[in-house]
Protein backbone atom coordinates (compact mmCIF):
# COMPACT_ATOMS: atom_id res chain seq x y z
CA UNK A 1 0.00 0.00 0.00
CA UNK A 2 1.23 3.31 -1.06
CA UNK A 3 1.73 6.02 1.72
CA UNK A 4 0.24 9.52 1.22
CA UNK A 5 3.70 10.84 -0.26
CA UNK A 6 4.39 7.95 -2.62
CA UNK A 7 0.47 8.64 -4.37
CA UNK A 8 1.88 12.91 -4.51
CA UNK A 9 4.85 11.56 -6.39
CA UNK A 10 3.37 9.20 -8.50
CA UNK A 11 0.65 12.23 -9.75
CA UNK A 12 3.66 15.12 -9.99
CA UNK A 13 5.16 12.89 -11.99
CA UNK A 14 2.62 12.26 -14.00
CA UNK A 15 2.25 15.73 -14.24
CA UNK A 16 5.93 16.60 -15.02
CA UNK A 17 5.81 14.16 -18.39
CA UNK A 18 2.69 16.68 -19.60
CA UNK A 19 4.37 19.90 -18.54
CA UNK A 20 8.33 19.32 -18.01
CA UNK A 21 9.98 21.22 -14.92
CA UNK A 22 12.46 23.89 -16.02
CA UNK A 23 16.07 22.76 -15.87
CA UNK A 24 17.41 22.12 -12.22
CA UNK A 25 14.49 23.05 -11.14
CA UNK A 26 11.61 21.44 -9.14
CA UNK A 27 7.71 21.28 -8.32
CA UNK A 28 6.15 20.76 -4.94
CA UNK A 29 2.76 19.90 -3.48
CA UNK A 30 1.87 20.72 0.03
CA UNK A 31 1.48 17.90 2.13
CA UNK A 32 -1.23 18.15 4.45
CA UNK A 33 -3.01 21.76 3.80
CA UNK A 34 -4.00 21.55 7.55
CA UNK A 35 -0.88 21.13 8.82
CA UNK A 36 0.93 23.70 11.00
CA UNK A 37 4.09 23.51 9.13
CA UNK A 38 4.99 23.37 5.08
CA UNK A 39 5.88 20.29 4.50
CA UNK A 40 5.67 19.33 0.71
CA UNK A 41 6.27 16.12 -1.61
CA UNK A 42 8.26 16.73 -4.88
CA UNK A 43 10.17 16.01 -7.92
CA UNK A 44 12.73 17.84 -9.75
CA UNK A 45 13.97 18.22 -13.28
CA UNK A 46 15.59 14.89 -13.53
CA UNK A 47 12.41 12.70 -11.83
CA UNK A 48 13.83 12.49 -8.53
CA UNK A 49 11.79 12.26 -6.11
CA UNK A 50 12.31 14.69 -2.52
CA UNK A 51 11.04 15.84 0.52
CA UNK A 52 10.76 19.68 1.08
CA UNK A 53 10.09 21.22 4.70
CA UNK A 54 9.52 24.92 4.79
CA UNK A 55 10.63 27.20 8.12
CA UNK A 56 11.36 30.93 8.97
CA UNK A 57 14.95 30.71 9.82
CA UNK A 58 18.42 29.74 8.13
CA UNK A 59 18.32 25.62 8.01
CA UNK A 60 21.52 23.86 9.37
CA UNK A 61 24.20 22.51 7.03
CA UNK A 62 24.05 18.90 6.79
CA UNK A 63 26.02 16.39 4.89
CA UNK A 64 24.69 13.34 4.07
CA UNK A 65 27.74 11.24 3.15
CA UNK A 66 25.65 9.35 0.44
CA UNK A 67 25.48 8.98 -3.36
CA UNK A 68 22.00 8.21 -3.20
CA UNK A 69 20.52 10.39 -0.49
CA UNK A 70 20.72 14.68 -1.41
CA UNK A 71 20.25 17.40 1.76
CA UNK A 72 19.88 21.45 0.28
CA UNK A 73 18.45 24.52 1.37
CA UNK A 74 17.16 27.10 -0.73
CA UNK A 75 15.90 30.32 0.54
CA UNK A 76 12.65 31.34 -0.56
CA UNK A 77 11.22 34.97 -2.44
CA UNK A 78 9.49 35.79 0.19
CA UNK A 79 12.97 35.10 2.50
CA UNK A 80 11.69 31.76 4.12
CA UNK A 81 13.98 28.89 3.89
CA UNK A 82 13.10 25.34 2.84
CA UNK A 83 15.38 22.21 3.81
CA UNK A 84 15.28 19.88 0.53
CA UNK A 85 15.82 16.10 0.71
CA UNK A 86 16.31 14.56 -2.58
CA UNK A 87 16.49 11.01 -3.40
CA UNK A 88 19.25 10.45 -5.76
CA UNK A 89 18.71 6.57 -6.83
CA UNK A 90 15.98 4.90 -8.45
CA UNK A 91 14.64 1.93 -6.97
CA UNK A 92 14.59 3.54 -3.52
CA UNK A 93 11.25 5.44 -3.68
CA UNK A 94 9.29 2.67 -1.48
CA UNK A 95 11.93 3.11 1.12
CA UNK A 96 12.40 7.00 1.23
CA UNK A 97 8.42 6.83 0.92
CA UNK A 98 8.03 5.10 4.01
CA UNK A 99 11.16 7.23 5.51
CA UNK A 100 9.69 10.59 4.64
CA UNK A 101 5.57 9.85 5.45
CA UNK A 102 6.94 8.88 8.82
CA UNK A 103 9.15 11.95 9.39
CA UNK A 104 5.69 14.21 8.43
CA UNK A 105 3.47 12.02 10.52
CA UNK A 106 5.81 12.66 13.53
CA UNK A 107 6.25 16.33 12.35
CA UNK A 108 2.72 17.02 13.93
CA UNK A 109 3.53 16.15 17.10
CA UNK A 110 6.29 18.77 17.38
CA UNK A 111 5.46 21.86 19.38
CA UNK A 112 6.89 24.44 16.91
CA UNK A 113 9.50 24.98 14.14
CA UNK A 114 12.64 25.10 16.00
CA UNK A 115 11.72 21.26 17.45
CA UNK A 116 10.91 20.55 13.68
CA UNK A 117 14.57 21.33 12.29
CA UNK A 118 15.93 19.49 15.21
CA UNK A 119 13.10 16.35 14.45
CA UNK A 120 14.34 16.53 10.85
CA UNK A 121 18.04 16.96 11.68
CA UNK A 122 18.17 13.90 13.87
CA UNK A 123 16.08 11.47 11.37
CA UNK A 124 18.27 12.33 8.60
CA UNK A 125 21.38 11.45 10.36
CA UNK A 126 19.59 7.89 11.14
CA UNK A 127 18.63 7.47 7.74
CA UNK A 128 22.23 8.34 6.14
CA UNK A 129 23.17 4.74 7.47
CA UNK A 130 20.81 3.47 5.18
CA UNK A 131 21.86 4.89 2.16
CA UNK A 132 25.69 5.08 2.42
CA UNK A 133 28.06 3.63 0.02
CA UNK A 134 25.48 3.54 -2.73
CA UNK A 135 23.84 0.35 -1.54
CA UNK A 136 20.33 -0.82 -2.22
CA UNK A 137 19.22 0.02 1.13
CA UNK A 138 18.19 -3.58 2.31
CA UNK A 139 20.02 -5.77 5.13
CA UNK A 140 21.62 -8.60 4.01
CA UNK A 141 20.58 -12.09 5.22
CA UNK A 142 23.15 -12.62 7.62
CA UNK A 143 22.07 -8.89 8.87
CA UNK A 144 18.26 -9.88 8.52
CA UNK A 145 19.15 -12.84 11.06
CA UNK A 146 21.06 -11.13 13.56
CA UNK A 147 18.62 -8.62 13.98
CA UNK A 148 15.61 -11.11 14.24
CA UNK A 149 17.18 -13.32 16.91
CA UNK A 150 17.69 -9.62 18.89
CA UNK A 151 14.08 -8.70 17.91
CA UNK A 152 13.02 -12.06 19.66
CA UNK A 153 14.46 -11.65 22.62
CA UNK A 154 13.31 -8.39 23.16
CA UNK A 155 9.91 -9.96 22.35
CA UNK A 156 10.81 -12.35 25.43
CA UNK A 157 11.74 -9.34 27.80
CA UNK A 158 8.98 -6.98 26.90
CA UNK A 159 6.35 -10.28 27.28
CA UNK A 160 7.79 -11.20 30.62
CA UNK A 161 7.11 -7.81 32.08
CA UNK A 162 9.95 -8.13 34.83
CA UNK A 163 10.87 -4.52 33.66
CA UNK A 164 8.81 -1.18 32.71
CA UNK A 165 8.34 -1.26 28.86
CA UNK A 166 9.94 1.81 28.49
CA UNK A 167 13.07 0.17 30.70
CA UNK A 168 13.14 -2.46 28.78
CA UNK A 169 13.35 -1.52 25.02
CA UNK A 170 15.39 1.28 26.40
CA UNK A 171 18.15 -1.17 27.29
CA UNK A 172 18.34 -2.93 23.49
CA UNK A 173 21.52 -1.25 22.50
CA UNK A 174 22.69 -3.58 20.00
CA UNK A 175 21.63 -1.37 17.23
CA UNK A 176 23.51 1.63 18.22
CA UNK A 177 26.97 -0.37 17.95
CA UNK A 178 27.33 -1.11 21.84
CA UNK A 179 29.95 -3.79 22.84
CA UNK A 180 26.60 -5.74 23.99
CA UNK A 181 22.84 -6.14 22.88
CA UNK A 182 21.05 -5.34 25.86
CA UNK A 183 22.28 -3.26 28.59
CA UNK A 184 20.33 -2.56 32.33
CA UNK A 185 21.84 -1.73 35.44
CA UNK A 186 21.64 -5.32 36.96
CA UNK A 187 22.17 -7.38 33.78
CA UNK A 188 23.74 -7.35 30.32
CA UNK A 189 22.74 -9.70 27.81
CA UNK A 190 24.54 -10.15 24.43
CA UNK A 191 22.93 -12.31 21.76
CA UNK A 192 24.02 -14.57 18.54
CA UNK A 193 22.14 -15.86 16.17
CA UNK A 194 23.41 -19.81 14.50
CA UNK A 195 21.92 -21.79 12.51
CA UNK A 196 21.03 -25.17 13.07
CA UNK A 197 24.22 -27.55 14.06
CA UNK A 198 26.37 -25.04 14.41
CA UNK A 199 29.46 -25.81 16.54
CA UNK A 200 30.80 -22.80 17.43
CA UNK A 201 30.03 -18.94 18.05
CA UNK A 202 32.03 -16.05 16.63
CA UNK A 203 33.04 -13.21 19.71
CA UNK A 204 33.62 -9.54 18.07
CA UNK A 205 35.61 -8.01 20.45
CA UNK A 206 37.55 -8.40 23.34
CA UNK A 207 34.84 -6.28 25.37
CA UNK A 208 32.02 -8.22 23.96
CA UNK A 209 31.86 -11.04 27.14
CA UNK A 210 33.02 -8.16 29.36
CA UNK A 211 30.72 -6.52 31.65
CA UNK A 212 31.07 -5.49 35.48
CA UNK A 213 27.42 -6.47 35.60
CA UNK A 214 25.97 -10.15 35.27
CA UNK A 215 25.95 -10.98 31.53
CA UNK A 216 23.76 -13.60 29.65
CA UNK A 217 24.91 -14.63 26.43
CA UNK A 218 22.24 -16.18 24.43
CA UNK A 219 22.08 -18.22 21.72
CA UNK A 220 19.04 -18.53 19.00
CA UNK A 221 18.87 -21.07 16.60
CA UNK A 222 17.33 -19.57 12.99
CA UNK A 223 16.54 -21.81 10.70
CA UNK A 224 15.85 -20.19 6.76
CA UNK A 225 11.95 -20.79 6.19
CA UNK A 226 9.61 -19.71 3.18
CA UNK A 227 6.33 -18.36 2.63
CA UNK A 228 3.68 -20.33 4.52
CA UNK A 229 5.91 -22.30 6.72
CA UNK A 230 4.79 -23.05 10.41
CA UNK A 231 6.58 -20.69 12.56
CA UNK A 232 8.11 -18.75 9.64
CA UNK A 233 8.75 -15.02 10.99
CA UNK A 234 10.47 -12.27 9.09
CA UNK A 235 11.45 -8.31 9.89
CA UNK A 236 8.23 -6.99 9.42
CA UNK A 237 5.89 -9.25 10.84
CA UNK A 238 8.28 -9.51 13.95
CA UNK A 239 8.27 -5.76 13.83
CA UNK A 240 4.46 -5.49 14.01
CA UNK A 241 4.44 -7.90 16.55
CA UNK A 242 6.25 -5.70 18.73
CA UNK A 243 4.86 -2.24 18.02
CA UNK A 244 1.66 -3.69 19.58
CA UNK A 245 2.76 -4.95 22.25
CA UNK A 246 4.26 -1.74 23.65
CA UNK A 247 1.69 0.63 21.84
CA UNK A 248 0.15 2.04 24.92
CA UNK A 249 3.80 3.71 25.57
CA UNK A 250 4.40 6.79 22.96
CA UNK A 251 7.72 6.67 24.41
CA UNK A 252 8.84 3.16 23.78
CA UNK A 253 7.45 2.79 20.49
CA UNK A 254 9.34 5.65 19.31
CA UNK A 255 12.60 4.56 20.71
CA UNK A 256 12.15 1.18 19.07
CA UNK A 257 11.16 2.83 16.00
CA UNK A 258 14.60 5.02 16.39
CA UNK A 259 16.80 1.27 16.99
CA UNK A 260 14.89 -0.45 13.57
CA UNK A 261 16.04 2.76 11.96
CA UNK A 262 19.75 2.70 13.48
CA UNK A 263 19.47 -0.92 12.33
CA UNK A 264 19.21 0.26 8.86
CA UNK A 265 15.78 -1.55 8.92
CA UNK A 266 12.78 -0.26 7.56
CA UNK A 267 9.41 -2.04 6.47
CA UNK A 268 9.38 -3.06 2.92
CA UNK A 269 7.57 -5.97 1.11
CA UNK A 270 11.86 -7.07 0.41
CA UNK A 271 11.34 -8.44 3.78
CA UNK A 272 8.94 -10.82 2.78
CA UNK A 273 11.09 -12.88 1.07
CA UNK A 274 13.84 -13.70 3.90
CA UNK A 275 12.41 -15.65 6.55
CA UNK A 276 13.78 -17.75 9.41
CA UNK A 277 11.93 -20.42 12.03
CA UNK A 278 12.83 -19.74 15.56
CA UNK A 279 13.84 -23.69 16.58
CA UNK A 280 15.65 -23.16 19.96
CA UNK A 281 16.73 -19.95 22.40
CA UNK A 282 19.28 -20.60 24.95
CA UNK A 283 20.58 -18.90 27.41
CA UNK A 284 24.61 -19.21 28.95
CA UNK A 285 25.51 -17.47 32.32
CA UNK A 286 28.82 -15.51 31.57
CA UNK A 287 31.24 -16.24 35.02
CA UNK A 288 34.26 -15.76 35.51
CA UNK A 289 34.93 -19.57 34.39
CA UNK A 290 33.28 -18.94 31.24
CA UNK A 291 35.64 -19.44 27.92
CA UNK A 292 36.24 -15.99 26.79
CA UNK A 293 39.14 -13.77 26.47
CA UNK A 294 38.82 -10.04 27.87
CA UNK A 295 41.26 -7.21 28.01
CA UNK A 296 42.45 -8.18 31.33
CA UNK A 297 43.93 -11.38 30.52
CA UNK A 298 45.87 -10.36 27.14
CA UNK A 299 49.40 -9.27 27.55
CA UNK A 300 50.27 -5.62 26.81
CA UNK A 301 50.14 -4.69 23.63
CA UNK A 302 47.17 -6.60 22.26
CA UNK A 303 44.68 -4.12 21.21
CA UNK A 304 42.56 -6.34 20.24
CA UNK A 305 41.30 -9.69 19.25
CA UNK A 306 38.35 -11.80 18.01
CA UNK A 307 37.76 -15.73 18.25
CA UNK A 308 35.44 -18.63 18.48
CA UNK A 309 34.25 -20.67 21.33
CA UNK A 310 33.26 -24.17 20.86
CA UNK A 311 29.16 -24.66 22.28
CA UNK A 312 29.69 -27.96 23.25
CA UNK A 313 32.58 -26.22 25.66
CA UNK A 314 29.72 -23.89 27.51
CA UNK A 315 27.26 -26.65 28.13
CA UNK A 316 27.85 -26.17 32.21
CA UNK A 317 27.09 -22.74 31.95
CA UNK A 318 23.22 -23.19 30.71
CA UNK A 319 21.19 -21.14 32.67
CA UNK A 320 17.42 -19.97 32.61
CA UNK A 321 16.30 -17.03 30.39
CA UNK A 322 17.09 -13.94 32.14
CA UNK A 323 14.73 -11.41 32.68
Amino acid sequence: MMTKIEELWRDALQQARNKPIEANGFRLTRMEPESRFDIYAGVDSSSFVLLAIGIHVRPPNIATDSSSLDYFRQQRKDGSWLMVLRLRQNGLETVFGKLCQDLADAAEGVPDEKALVVLFSERLNLWKKLFQHGGSGFLQPHEIKGLIAEMLILELLIRDGERDVHETVSGWIGPLGADQDFMYSDRTIEVKAIGPGAESISISSLEQLDCAVPMDLILATLRPATPGEPGAIGLNALAARIEGMIAESPEALNIFKERLLEARYVEHEFYETILFEPTSIAAYSVTDTFPKLVRDMVPAGIVGASYSIEIDSIAEFRSDMPT
